[in-house]
């Protein structure tokens, strides 16, 4: 009787579906860590996984946790294998909480006390610095009409608030996040802007930001004074090395309202500020006692050093030359360029 060879049988390779996702490696699970692991730890699924991508530090730590133990050790356990940070508290957080599910991802559950609603006003969490890892599970964050920039996080509407349903800053690239009604909120500083006037938002500290360029402006010139009302004093008069001199040592002795890194503007954005049809021809709401004169930019005139480009919104916006020693009014501005 003849006896064939054995023939060992071929493991079907397949991706771990977790979170919406079908995980390839480790590090996609890690991305998207959530307590969907625990199933596939109980069924045997996540040692299948492992096995056939030749994962042998990880199955043999599986392989040794404690089936018996409840699903908080576990998770807490397998947190460790894959490393992802999560201390007896955070974990507490995860298994304890009523919300309900929304499919948040989560990599790393931010580590903070609980909160009664289970509600989170993520202005407390602020500033956030680029390379953190800061996600939620099954969690709201109420911003209370405050503002979020974006880079890389990824918002999720329910119930009238927002949802992380990704949050992995990578870098910070644009500061801001635009609620649409004129409310933001700067996720360096946390500091909310509410409305002001049809595309401006008003930080309360005497500047206010161009929802439409992402600029942040001075709401007085040079030489005036911010009431938290209005505009009051006269208003400087510089010759442009002048401007530029007073702008540095602004930045130089801790800047204006917390930042340290103003300038003159450049000539098209001060073009942005131009509202036709009235005058002067910008808008008087975030920008009241505009000085009856002309204002520098920071833009030499191509091809002729000799002369600087300027506007003046109490003529309709008008545009022209100066020679750099000439004196005119500032008002300064900080963000892209």
């Amino acid at each position: 009787m003849f006896i064939g060879a054995f023939i060992m049988p071929k493991v079907i390779k397949f991706d771990l579906p977790i979170d919406g996702i079908r995980a390839k490696n480790i590090e996609e699970i890690r991305d998207h860590f959530t307590l969907e692991i625990l199933a596939h730890f109980r069924s045997g699924l996540l040692a299948k996984w492992l096995a056939v991508r030749k994962l042998s530090e990880e199955l043999e730590a599986l392989q040794a946790i404690d089936t018996s133990t409840d699903d908080q050790a576990v998770f807490k356990r397998l947190c460790e294998i894959f490393a992802v940070e999560a201390d007896d508290a955070v974990i507490a957080v995860l298994f304890n909480d009523p919300m309900p599910k929304l499919g948040l991802t989560v990599a790393e559950v931010v580590k903070q006390a609980e909160s009664a609603d289970k509600i989170i006003n993520l202005a407390d969490l602020l500033p956030i610095k680029a390379g953190e890892l800061k996600l939620f599970t099954e969690r709201a964050l109420f911003f209370n009409s405050a503002d979020l920039d974006g880079t890389d996080l990824i918002l999720q509407s329910a119930q009238g608030s927002l949802i992380f349903k990704s949050c992995r800053i990578a870098k910070i690239t644009t500061r801001y996040f635009d609620f649409g009604d004129g409310t933001v909120l700067d996720i360096q500083t946390g500091k909310v802007g509410k409305p002001c006037g049809q595309r401006y938002s008003d930080f309360s500290d005497g500047t206010v930001l161009d929802i439409q360029t992402g600029l942040q402006w001075m709401r007085c010139a040079l030489g005036q004074n911010w009431t938290s009302a209005t505009c009051t004093g006269e208003a400087k008069q510089y010759n442009w090395y002048a401007a530029h001199s007073a702008a540095n040592e602004l930045n130089k002795n801790g800047g204006y309202a917390g930042q340290c890194d103003w300038r003159l503007p450049s000539i098209d954005e001060l073009k942005t500020l131009i509202v036709e049809g009235q005058k002067p021809t910008i808008d008087q709401q975030a920008f009241p006692n505009t000085p009856v004169s002309d204002f520098w930019s920071g833009s030499p005139v191509a091809n002729n050093s000799g002369n600087v480009w300027y506007m003046s919104f109490y003529r309709g916006g008008h545009i022209d030359r100066y020679t750099p020693k000439a004196n005119v009014h500032v008002r300064l501005v900080r963000g892209r360029q």
